[in-house]
């Protein structure tokens, strides 16, 4: 059996409350890769956070090789005051800060510590899913900036995971920050997106779970035998819906709907329900992820971030639509 240490990492932070999140730290008998496996970056995406939690238990009582360390909770002030996306203390979306400025904002330290607890392992996989508004269909994403070694070696990670979609993300072209500062350091690493709505759902649980302890067993950390799975390639193209009056959303399409170019992907309408705007698909896409809830406000957009008007995200399929969506 491993040694399992569970603990509190704190450091203080000037005028806000500590940073701090959990981390376990299981540390096998025999030789093998140190994995690090990070959840709970958002405090209303459970499915991650569940699964993980399920593997400090799983990993307590398993033969390890080599080093895994697990922080489930990541964000965890959001997670118990039930925030949703943004940091509860300063407004932050923590996925778009790099680390390197502990002493700047809560959520740039919270972030820079998570790295310096992460970076100089072999391999990272961060565990997300729809938040409470976000009607989101599974997939992997795996960062790219171009093709090579590490691409190569995060997308052997996402094949561990049975969902349909591999998303190729262009990460260069986004804010989305830690998996950038992760291959800049040499780390290759990928994000799970499986889950919707915030719900803690056994089916969604169970494929971040199973994927996780197929990864763990792909890479020999810990005994079986894995499975490979061939999920369809998405990307890298991607288009951002965002409202630009506020006012009430209706949806016409779901998280996972293929549409085609000039299809109807819903309405915004005054609080009288009069018609403002009709918005139209850009191009044939996936729909990876459709918001759920009908509030729209415009002007409401902390440190600049978008959160409260974006409304659909698309990404080019490069295969076709899928049948029956």
């Amino acid at each position: 059996m491993p040694e399992l240490f569970k603990a509190w990492v704190s450091e203080p932070h000037a005028g806000a409350p500590d940073v701090r999140f959990p981390l376990a730290d299981a540390r096998g008998v025999g030789a093998g890769p140190t994995v690090a496996i990070i959840a709970g970056m958002h405090g209303g995406e459970y499915a991650g956070v569940l699964a993980a939690t399920q593997l400090i238990q799983h990993l307590e009582r398993s033969d390890v090789r080599g080093r895994v360390l697990v922080i489930p909770t990541m964000s965890s002030l959001a997670f118990f005051t039930r925030s949703m996306q943004l940091s509860p203390v300063d407004a932050h979306e923590v996925h778009y800060l790099w680390p390197g400025n502990p002493t700047a904002s809560y959520s740039e330290h919270l972030i820079d510590l998570v790295f310096r607890t992460v970076h100089q392992v072999d391999l990272v996989i961060d565990l997300h899913a729809g938040e409470f508004v976000q009607d989101l269909t599974p997939y992997v994403g795996v960062p790219w900036l171009d093709d090579g070694p590490l691409w190569q070696r995060s997308l052997e990670l996402a094949t561990a995971f049975d969902v349909p979609f591999i998303n190729r993300r262009a990460v260069a072209e986004t804010s989305i920050a830690l998996p950038q500062a992760l291959l800049a350091v040499g780390i290759p690493n990928i994000w799970t997106e499986i889950g919707r709505n915030g719900l803690p759902e056994p089916t969604t649980i169970a494929l971040q779970y199973n994927g996780l302890v197929n990864v763990l067993t792909l890479l020999g950390v810990l005994p079986g035998t894995a499975v490979r799975y061939t999920p369809r390639e998405v990307g890298p193209r991607h288009w951002s819906v965002f409202a630009e009056q506020s006012g009430l959303w209706h949806p016409a399409i779901h998280g996972g709907q293929s549409v085609a170019a000039g299809q109807v992907l819903g309405e915004l309408t005054d609080v009288f329900g009069d018609h403002l705007h009709t918005f139209i698909a850009p191009a044939d896409a996936l729909a990876t992820y459709v918001c759920t809830s009908p509030a729209v406000d415009v002007d409401n957009k902390p440190h600049g971030n978008n959160w409260h008007q974006h409304l659909v995200q698309l990404v080019e399929d490069p295969h076709g639509p899928r049948r029956g969506s």
